[in-house]
């Protein structure tokens, strides 16, 4: 289940659903979970849909589950339902609403989807065309670690001004400092203000 999209054989957009990784539940505890709004559970259950794991493949189905976890904030889920509004798996093929879902999860820090997005501006599909946001958004995939986004970056700046590639470069640190910033506040905000710390010294 992959989407392609590039300049020639330059940009190639890996867009495949991500799937759990947590050892399965039954389906009994699975579904009154979900249904109580729990996301992973909501996120597994798509999944098992989408490929028929323990329960008759249902695409439908499928898609309904990632979009509650989706509309949690789940980046996964988010992600697996651009894919599918790319495609018209589960859902009506909408560009839009692909882009939509690519985007909150790019925003979430998903390397998939930022690599998605830089693919999208690179050839003005679905947005308008857009070299310093394909580049921006290649950068902070790369720095991620996303082996396409890391090749890509590269190739990509040969096509681009001097000036492109700096503006390209200063979005990307300014993102990826916002980024940063935002995951230590919240890292520090789920630390309990009564929680042990470790010594200075032996008392």
């Amino acid at each position: 289940m992959n989407i392609r999209s590039g300049l020639g054989a330059l940009l190639l957009s890996l867009c495949t659903v991500v799937f759990a990784q947590e050892a399965p539940r039954d389906l009994k505890t699975l579904m009154e979970d979900a249904e109580d709004g729990e996301i992973a559970a909501q996120f597994e259950l798509g999944n098992r849909y989408l490929s028929g794991d323990g329960v008759e493949a249902d695409n439908f189905e499928a898609a309904r589950w990632f979009r509650m976890a989706a509309e949690q904030g789940d980046n996964n889920a988010q992600y697996n339902l651009g894919v599918m509004y790319m495609q018209g798996t589960g859902v009506i093929a909408d560009l839009d609403q692909a882009i939509e879902w690519f985007s909150k999860a790019a925003e979430q820090g998903d390397p998939p989807a930022q690599f998605t997005m830089a693919t999208l501006y690179a050839n003005g599909k679905g947005v308008p065309r857009d070299p310093v946001l394909a580049h921006m958004w290649f950068t902070i995939a790369a720095s991620a670690g996303h082996r396409a986004a890391q090749a890509n970056v590269v190739l990509f700046q040969e096509m681009l001004s001097d000036l492109q590639i700096s503006e390209g470069q200063r979005m990307a640190r300014e993102w990826i400092d916002k980024y940063s910033a935002e995951q230590e506040r919240k890292a520090a905000a789920a630390v309990p203000e009564n929680a042990a710390s470790p010594r200075a010294s032996a008392p």
